[in-house]
């Protein structure tokens, strides 16, 4: 039935395209119609849609790679892909405090954005009354591409760190910025990001703020023994049902053997995604920053 109702929907829906190409040819996958799957991603592609690095993930996409026609596919998506990431430029948007008054100085949160995500879907999950209140709050976007209208973090690190170095210097410039208080921090891939802002001192932070992210590749334990000489304090917020939680609890006992000052908390009930009391933690996270209490 839900394959019948998505083979309708495509053309009258041309704003859902991608979605909707990407469930129809599911729905063809679990009913075993593998040409059919193929048929809907095909058209996708025929209409200027391409499908994300994240897309195909689920095993449940494993009989559809078996398909003589796959490889096709794959080349087609690198194609588009490669047009598409041919013309991305940086992006950079800027929430300035209630009340800005540009003869003060304020704190600044760099806030980087999940793998796969834009910072139209960031902006709203990540922010806070503090944030809002008393921060300049820097949401930078990678120039990463990865899916349509999602971009990564973590594809090359060398140049996010150019990047992030880039947003901060034009922030630094153009607004009122306190730059000995400033924070960075971000989800998934955005959280990688920031420790390895912090790991490289690509920048002088206070702390780092992260909820879910992977550990960075090669973590070293004297980069963090660094950090918490210069100061450096952090949060790492986690999910219950995120697949890394093994390597976040691993993480945090190392930055905490190598005296780094860190709180790490676990939501429970729930998997890779913000929790609902996400601005109440961010807070939190900032006050062990300040050292507050």
């Amino acid at each position: 039935e839900a394959e019948e109702i998505l083979e309708a929907a495509l053309d009258d829906y041309p704003d859902n395209l991608m979605a909707n190409c990407v469930n129809l040819a599911l729905m063809n996958v679990r009913n075993g119609t593998l040409d059919g799957a193929l048929d809907a991603l095909t058209y996708g592609l025929d209409r200027g849609v391409w499908y994300g690095k994240y897309t195909f993930l689920d095993p449940v996409w494993e009989p559809m790679k078996e398909h003589a026609g796959w490889g096709r596919i794959e080349e087609r998506i690198e194609e588009a892909k490669a047009i598409a990431a041919a013309s991305v430029e940086p992006r950079l948007e800027v929430v300035l405090p209630q009340g800005y008054d540009p003869a003060r100085r304020y704190p600044l949160f760099l806030a980087l954005h999940g793998g796969g995500e834009n910072v139209d879907l960031f902006m709203p999950n990540w922010k806070s009354p503090l944030l809002g209140q008393e921060f300049i709050v820097a949401y930078p976007q990678s120039t990463q591409l990865i899916a349509m209208d999602g971009y990564n973090w973590t594809e090359d690190i060398g140049l996010s760190l150019e990047e992030i170095r880039a947003a901060y210097d034009q922030v630094v410039s153009d607004y009122a910025v306190d730059t000995d208080q400033v924070i960075v921090g971000g989800f998934s891939s955005g959280g990688v990001a920031s420790l390895e802002v912090v790991l490289k001192d690509a920048l002088e932070v206070q702390g780092f703020v992260v909820l879910c992210p992977a550990q960075p590749e090669g973590l070293n334990p004297h980069e963090i023994e660094a950090a918490s000489g210069r100061g450096v304090r952090g949060t790492l917020l986690t999910t219950e049902m995120d697949g890394r939680l093994d390597q976040q609890r691993e993480m945090a006992d190392i930055m905490r053997e190598q005296g780094l000052p860190l709180e790490f908390h676990v939501f429970p009930d729930i998997g890779h995604w913000y929790p609902d009391d996400l601005a109440e933690r961010l807070d939190a996270a900032i006050g062990h920053i300040r050292g507050d209490g």
